[in-house]
């Protein structure tokens, strides 16, 4: 209580108070700052996330494919690194060029035909809609109307315009220069971000082991030593749990993406490019992926053609209960953990609290986190002994005779106590008696060698 008392400690708290109110009253400036440095370590994070996901097949070429390099020849073994990065890099703009080469011309071809067929396909989807409002106002006796229903959408729409108060103003064109150039800031830095993000991941990647030593001698330095083990366990859990999910991820998602155009591409369904990256990105996000990635397109092919549409629902199906059932077990393997009903959770949360990042990395997250926490519960129950242990064997509703098992057991505990105390004093009277016995024994030796002196 004294040591909480101290000067030092007390004008801390006060300077922290102070810290505290000056960020509510300026929490637009914080705002700002929060949003310039997050803006400049933005190339620093994506270079990590890169090298992270590269440093696994940077790990294959340096162990398997190079590991062997400079035994015979000692001045070999200093390009064992730089030969596993230049491979590492080269497989990965491959991949990339290859993507750029072959698949986006085609998501570009079939973006430009759905454009010019998009008033054919609106009209087909009207009359489906109207067909469907007058089943139902027949059968039904409802009084839905297509007309009133469009117009209404119209409505907002211009309502929603004529807010922006884009062009209803004299400085119309001012205000469209400004949004144009805003897009072209915008994607020159997206590409500057992308472009700074790959140089700094080769350099993360090369110099990971010196970088893991530093933050290893800042740990060590600043966090006391009974939470070291702890704090490597965390680590190594959330690495564990992370890192190689997210790269099987990202591989399962290629794969389905792939199987998703052969198959479409046999049966000749329309658009099978861009609905098979449609399908294979947005199967990264667990639970909600498919359904994400497959409504848009089942939409877009039943304007086509309805039949179209349903055999590409069929296809789905299909190859997510292969992917569910055979691949990826195959490639992530049991690396969660948890059950249905907390992907779900972690999904909804994560994406709830941060959007596309949380869809994606929630469910590794709490992964890591269930985990963790899970330990912690075994080695509690653990440590409390029999008595946890036969609590877990009960129905919880049967709380009354777990309470008499636990009396029980302390009946038990306290006889083995008293019949220890027993033999204590059973063994302290022995060892009296024999004592006795042997003063005694000595007295009359004592006495006979008196009378025969």
């Amino acid at each position: 209580m004294k040591k909480l008392l101290k000067l030092k400690n007390v004008l801390i708290a006060i300077a922290f108070t102070v810290f505290l109110l000056l960020v509510k009253d300026n929490m637009g400036v914080v705002g700002d700052i929060l949003n310039k440095i997050i803006t400049i370590l933005t190339p620093f994070f994506l270079g990590f996330m890169i090298a992270y996901i590269l440093n696994f097949p940077y790990k294959f070429f340096y162990g398997k494919v190079f590991g062997k390099m400079g035994q015979k020849r000692k001045f070999l073994a200093g390009l064992r690194k730089p030969l596993s990065i230049i491979c590492t890099y080269l497989i990965f703009f491959s991949v990339v060029a290859a993507l750029i080469v072959i698949v986006v011309p085609q998501i570009a071809l079939n973006l430009s035909t759905l454009y010019e067929n998009m008033p054919k396909y609106l009209e087909t989807g009207y009359k489906y809609i109207d067909n469907l409002f007058n089943f139902l106002n027949q059968h039904l006796h409802t009084n839905f109307s297509l007309d009133a229903t469009v117009q209404e959408a119209l409505n907002r729409l211009t309502e929603f315009l004529s807010n922006l108060d884009l062009l209803s103003t004299a400085d119309a064109t001012k205000n469209i220069v400004g949004v144009v150039l805003g897009i072209v800031v915008n994607t020159a830095s997206g590409i500057y971000n992308v472009a700074m993000s790959l140089i700094i991941s080769i350099y993360f990647l090369a110099s990971k082991e010196e970088l893991c030593r530093q933050v290893k001698r800042l740990a060590v330095a600043f966090i006391p030593i009974k939470y070291l083990p702890k704090v490597y366990e965390i680590v190594d859990v959330t690495d564990t749990k992370c890192g190689r999910f997210l790269v099987g991820d990202i591989l399962d998602a290629g794969l389905i993406g792939i199987l998703m155009y052969i198959v479409m591409s046999i049966f000749q369904l329309p658009y099978a490019p861009m609905i098979a990256v449609l399908v294979g990105v947005t199967n990264i996000i667990p639970f909600f992926g498919p359904f994400i990635g497959g409504i848009p397109s089942a939409l877009i092919l039943f304007l086509v053609n309805p039949m179209d549409s349903l055999w590409f629902i069929i296809i789905l199906v299909v190859i997510q209960q292969l992917d569910g059932n055979i691949f990826k077990p195959k490639i992530i393997g049991n690396q969660l953990g948890i059950s249905s009903f907390w992907v779900l959770f972690s999904v909804v949360v994560g994406g709830a609290l941060f959007g596309i990042p949380g869809f994606i990395l929630g469910t590794p997250i709490y992964a890591a986190i269930y985990t963790l926490i899970g330990k912690r519960v075994r080695n509690s129950i653990a440590d409390k002994g029999k008595i946890a242990q036969e609590a877990l064997e009960f129905d919880v509703l049967q709380y009354t005779q777990i309470a008499e098992e636990q009396k029980k057991l302390r009946a038990e505990k306290e006889q083995e106590q008293r019949e220890k105390l027993k033999k204590r004093l059973h063994l302290d009277k022995f060892l009296e008696n024999d004592k006795l016995k042997r003063s005694g024994d000595d007295d009359n030796e004592d006495d006979k060698t008196d009378e025969q002196e």
